[in-house]
Order: structure tokens, then C-alpha cells, then sequence
């Protein structure tokens, strides 16, 4: 799948409730460099920052998890390392899906904010500065649409990231009504990619408009 410059895409991070939309401003061999519609949300992101970038192609809804690997806080762009891209028409509700979510994780009486990076029915993909250990069993807060979500969950693997470790976390022991709630919230947000790309289709003439006089401007 290839992105072009000039594309507008549907940005999604931990810091907005909202999607967003920016205009993708260079292509790179394994990434894009973006450039938000807003402005001051290049502060709200940060290096290794988990980013879920959604684009229609072919009449085809996609979505990609990535992270941010550079900010560029002069020309108001971020470099985005892309680590998967997914048919969100073609996916199962089993399958792990891409999110950009905080969460707070406890173990050894400690509090740790992290990020999840993908969740599923069996369990989430995590990023934290704190390391924790092959088999430890973990408590994990986050919400999705407002609806607080806790859960014990054990590493089932860790490796280096750029910035602290990545996990791999499976829940421990869910029971019916949890599993149920995952389900749910996975559903809600496949409708909310899905609404975010279709709105795309109206909002790109005025997106551009905008830029290019911004960019006149400087």
C-alpha cells in the first residue's frame, strides 16, 4: 500500500478524544511525514508516541498503526514510522486492532503511565518506560468512550523499544462480561475509523484551501 503527498488521512492519538486529520506532506521508505490540520496539536505528540492513521483506498477503508519517530516543531510536522497497514473491511473481530490509548500499569506497588498500541479479544500490545519481566502478572486501568476498563493481565513478551520496552500482554482469566465489553469497545472502535475516513471525502477541499494559504503566509 502506498501513500502519496498531498493525502489527507485521519490521525488518532492518545492526548484527543477526537480523530483529527492531517495532510501527508513526504513519503519515506517505511514511513510518512505529516502535517496536522491544527497546529498546536504537534505539541501534544512526542517520540515512540502511538498514532492509528486511517485512508481510504480503492474504496477500501485502511488503518495503520504506527509511532512517531521525529517532531519537527519549525516546519509543524511529524515523521511517522509505519509499523502495519490493515483492511479494516477484512478484519475479524478476533484480530488485534490498532489504538492509541493511555493506560496506567501496577506492579510493584507502582503506578506507570504507558500506552497501548493494539488490543484484541486475548489481549493488548503496550509501550512503558518501566520494564517489567517475562510472566510477570500486571494490573492495567485505561478507558475506551469514556468507560473505565481494568483488568490483570501477565507479559508474555517484552523486547527494547526506542523509547523504554514493548509488550505483549495477555488478559489473565477474563470473565464472560469482560470479554464482552472488549468485544464491544473493538466494535465501537472499527464505527469510529470507519466515520472518521468517510468524513474525509467532505472535509479534503477545505483542508487544502487552508493549508496552502497558511503555507503562502509563511
Amino acid at each position: 500500500m502506498k501513500f502519496k503527498a498531498g493525502e489527507i488521512v485521519s490521525l488518532k492519538h492518545y492526548s484527543i478524544d477526537n480523530n483529527n486529520k492531517g495532510i501527508i506532506s513526504k513519503t519515506l521508505n517505511d514511513g510518512i511525514i505529516v502535517k496536522p490540520e491544527k497546529e498546536f496539536l504537534i505539541y501534544s505528540f512526542f517520540d515512540s508516541d502511538p498514532v492509528v492513521i486511517g485512508f481510504e483506498s480503492e474504496n477500501t477503508v485502511n488503518l495503520c498503526e504506527s509511532t512517531v519517530s521525529s517532531v519537527d516543531y519549525k516546519d509543524n510536522t511529524f515523521e511517522l514510522t509505519i509499523n502495519n497497514i490493515q483492511s479494516i473491511e477484512n478484519k475479524r473481530i478476533s484480530q488485534r486492532f490498532p489504538v492509541s490509548m493511555c493506560a496506567y500499569v501496577k506492579a510493584d506497588n507502582s503506578s506507570v503511565f504507558s500506552y497501548i498500541r493494539n488490543i484484541g479479544l486475548n489481549g493488548i500490545s503496550l509501550c512503558s518506560k518501566y520494564e517489567f519481566k517475562k510472566g510477570d502478572m500486571v494490573s492495567v486501568d485505561t478507558a475506551i468512550f469514556g468507560e473505565n476498563i481494568s483488568f490483570m493481565a501477565r507479559v508474555a513478551w517484552k523486547k527494547l523499544g526506542k523509547v523504554g520496552f514493548e509488550y505483549g500482554l495477555e488478559f489473565y482469566s477474563p470473565s464472560p462480561e469482560f470479554d464482552g465489553t472488549i468485544e464491544k469497545c473493538i466494535k465501537l472502535l472499527k464505527q469510529e475509523q470507519k466515520s472518521a475516513i468517510n468524513r474525509l471525502k467532505y472535509d479534503f477541499e477545505p483542508i487544502i484551501r487552508m493549508m496552502q494559504k497558511n503555507k503562502a503566509l509563511n
